[in-house]
């Protein structure tokens, strides 16, 4: 019966125009979703993410978000990927909390590969599975619009969607055997529209009427308040604004009371005005302190740049694969054993460790590049690898170290294991990583990301203070996790099989990477100490060489400082004529001034 009535629903909005559209009440299937319009996202720029992922899904090749920042009247996402057909669309409504993506039903509606239903039509490995992910505008409104159109249709689409707070004692319907129930959470109206442009596609969502709640949280209305106070009140707290923002947005009058302060100007290009903020806060970042985003952005950039971060974007300084061997940067192999040690990698001058390891993360599209464009500013995965801050360490030279792995768990039940589990990694050591946010790992599936950075290594133990802040890490799955990610697609199920597993694996290799570094540092410091000795050795010999000379001594014996360790030479080297002395009482001459 359901799927008849999906059916007639589908041919009235084929039949459906502005002056006769389709109403009809939006449903959940799951009691937990009946709570979607009270959001489950922590920040607006969680949705942002969300509708990004439906773009990079339905193989779109560019988004364009328009946020009309600082005032926020409205916001606008549009993407040029394969639209929503009215079979598709008429799931969208009617089944929200019930994906197509990787069924059965995803081959018929086309959401997914003919072949692969973890893939999209165009060969990309899957972000969503919810059937959510469009609702997670309610972070932003109760109202929005769906414009879609698909390639060779005469007609777009327009979806007019009212996001209403559930009556909890509204009658409930149920469905099937298992109890599961529909609330209504919503309404819409569809209709269709005649176009000129048949062979266009792609979908555009206007989020009308935002939440006051939300304008505030972009606009950073907490953050200008706050220096408000400060000025009514001289004793309070005090705290400084933003260095970099968007200005600040009257909201009696709708003027700019205070202008923006950005890194780059309306002259410049999408990609120059995302590379000129990176080095602006290349700029904040001192030897002792790596710049921390959260004290020298408003919330709007911030915004941008978690939403460049988790996006299945191109990398700003490439991936880290793709790092070729110019001395710079020095590569190690990963062992998959819980007490494993790394191995150097010998990877030819100018070549690159994807080559040599023929990795594959990430996971590209068969479909072309994804670019995501926000208010004229093109999004870059900020990861940075190049020109960092030096800092005292012994360490020097970056050190790479990648992994990768594929668990089967054998003999394990599936239900219970979650399937296979497939990954590559890496794990990027510096003696400053930038920003601070950027200190930790991050775990990828379909090449994107909800959760940021967890800077506790998914609960690495060992008292790594110092070296934790000098790590940043991404774990690219490429199979299996979906099931572990929560809700939000922000956090996980730390008890499941597939977060377990790689959280020991990275335990393991952070180990190594540890081992590794000290290795290192005690082999710099060793090579250090000798050079230092010589020097000292070199200075003394001066010394006791002008000494002698001013005795009218012109046959100077050799010098020879001896370390603690070889005292007992000391009689033998006198008797062949050398002058020998012990380090240890004697003071290492430094440059003054």
């Amino acid at each position: 019966m359901p799927e008849q009535e999906d059916k007639a629903l589908s041919r009235r909005i084929l039949a459906a125009r502005p002056t006769s559209p389709v109403n009809g009440k939006l449903e959940t299937d799951e009691l937990v979703l009946a709570r979607i319009t009270e959001g489950i996202y922590r920040q607006p720029a969680s949705a942002l993410r969300e509708l990004v992922s439906n773009a990079y899904d339905a193989d779109a090749t560019e988004v364009v978000i328009l946020t009309d920042a600082p005032r926020f009247g409205q916001i606008t996402v549009r993407d040029n990927g394969r639209g929503l057909s009215p079979d598709v669309l008429t799931d969208l409504v009617k089944h929200i909390g019930s994906s197509p993506k990787r069924s059965e039903k995803g081959k018929k509606l086309g959401v997914t590969s003919p072949t692969n239903v973890n893939r999209s039509e165009g060969g990309r490995q899957l972000i969503g599975k919810l059937g959510i992910g469009l609702f997670s505008v309610a972070q932003f409104t109760r109202h929005f619009l769906i414009i879609t159109k698909t390639a060779g249709d005469k007609f777009r689409t327009v979806a007019d969607i009212t996001l209403g707070k559930r009556d909890e004692q509204q009658a409930v319907l149920p469905l099937g055997k298992r109890g599961a129930h529909k609330y209504e959470t919503g309404h819409f109206r569809i209709w269709r529209e005649p176009t000129n442009d048949k062979k266009a596609q792609g979908t555009e969502i206007k989020l009308l009427d935002l939440l006051p709640r939300t304008r505030d949280e972009l606009a950073s209305d907490v953050v200008w308040t706050r220096q408000d106070y400060q000025i009514t009140d001289p004793e309070s707290e005090k705290t400084e604004p933003p260095v970099m923002h968007i200005g600040r947005m009257e909201k009696k009058t709708g003027l700019l009371s205070i202008q923006p302060t950005l890194p780059w100007t309306d002259l410049d290009g999408p990609r120059e005005r995302f590379e000129k903020l990176v080095q602006k806060l290349r700029s904040f970042t001192s030897d002792r302190e790596s710049v921390d985003l959260r004290k020298v952005c408003d919330n709007y950039l911030w915004s941008l740049w978690t939403l460049a971060l988790s996006a299945p974007v191109a990398y700003l300084e490439g991936h880290p694969f793709d790092l070729l061997n110019d001395g710079e940067t020095l590569f190690f192999e990963i062992e998959n054993r819980l007490k494993g040690q790394s191995r150097p990698l010998e990877i030819p001058k100018g070549k690159s460790p994807r080559k040599m390891l023929k990795l594959k993360s990430p996971d590209g599209a068969t479909s072309g590049h994804f670019e995501v464009f926000m208010d004229g500013v093109q999004l870059l995965r900020p990861v940075l690898y190049r020109d960092l801050p030096q800092t005292a360490n012994a360490v020097k030279t970056p050190l790479l170290f990648i992994g990768r792995h594929r668990e089967t768990f054998a003999g394990k039940d599936r239900e219970l294991s979650g399937g296979p589990l497939a990954f590559e990694a890496y794990l990027f050591w510096a003696p400053k990583i930038v920003p601070k946010q950027h200190q930790g790992v991050i775990l990828r599936v379909g090449n994107a990301s909800g959760a940021l950075f967890d800077n506790e290594f998914m609960g690495y133990e060992t008292s790594e203070i110092a070296r934790k802040s000098q790590v940043t890490a991404e774990i690219f799955v490429s199979e299996g996790l979906d099931d572990a990610i929560n809700l939000d697609r922000e956090s996980f199920n730390y008890a499941h099989l597939h977060y377990q597993f790689l959280m020991k694996w990275l335990h393991s290799a952070f180990r190594q990477l540890s081992n590794r570094s000290k290795e290192l540092s005690k082999q710099i410091r060793t090579v250090e100490r000798r050079h230092e000795a010589a020097q000292t050795q070199e200075k003394v010999a001066v010394k006791v060489r002008a000494a002698l000379r001013s005795r009218g001594i012109e046959d100077v014996p050799e010098v020879e400082m001896l370390e603690p360790a070889r005292k007992a030479e000391a009689a033998k080297l006198r008797r062949g004529g050398k002058i020998v002395m012990h380090r240890e009482v004697i003071l290492i001459l430094r440059p003054t001034g």
